[in-house]
């Protein structure tokens, strides 16, 4: 599995486009109704995230999902009121990067799966069954990425 990222001024999916074109892949970019998107030909598994200052794309041959956050201050209050009394305790940004991962990596939509989803010493829950997944945190200066994928697999990042 390879990361491609940037921390310059992008839009996110030229920046999709032009990790595809590198990686030798010229095919459509269609989104499911949930707005995942996908390649009309097929040729690999790919997830995107945009987040302040950050854009990164997954590519892999097996299904992703990868999410990414600034770790910065800002109002949780609403979100706690929502998490149980343990996932309190967790790092803020490694638990919802691993739900976000995770809902991009089924193709779902967070509003949905939210309360479903339970993430407690680096195991997701999902209806009170750990679910069989690889979760992956990497710290990229002032942010945090999460890659969810069935299966564990060495992960190289690669700045453009």
């Amino acid at each position: 599995m390879v990361i491609y990222y940037t921390t310059e001024k992008a839009e996110s999916r030229e920046f999709l486009e032009r990790v595809l074109k590198e990686q030798g892949i010229a095919a459509e970019i269609l989104f499911t109704e949930n707005g995942k998107p996908y390649l009309e030909k097929g040729g690999c598994e790919f997830s995107l995230t945009d987040t302040d200052g950050l854009i990164a794309v997954a590519v892999g041959t097996q299904a992703v999902g990868l999410d990414a956050e600034k770790r910065k201050l800002r109002k949780t209050d609403a979100i706690l009121s929502r998490l149980t009394p343990a996932e309190r305790e967790e790092d803020f940004f490694e638990l919802w990067t691993a739900k976000e991962a995770y809902v991009k990596y089924l193709g779902g939509t967070l509003a949905r799966l939210l309360r479903a989803l339970v993430y407690e010493k680096g195991v997701l829950f999902f209806k009170g069954a750990p679910q069989k997944v690889f979760l992956k945190h990497i710290a990229i200066g002032d942010h945090i990425l999460c890659l969810c994928t069935e299966h564990e697999e060495e992960v190289s990042l690669i700045k453009i």
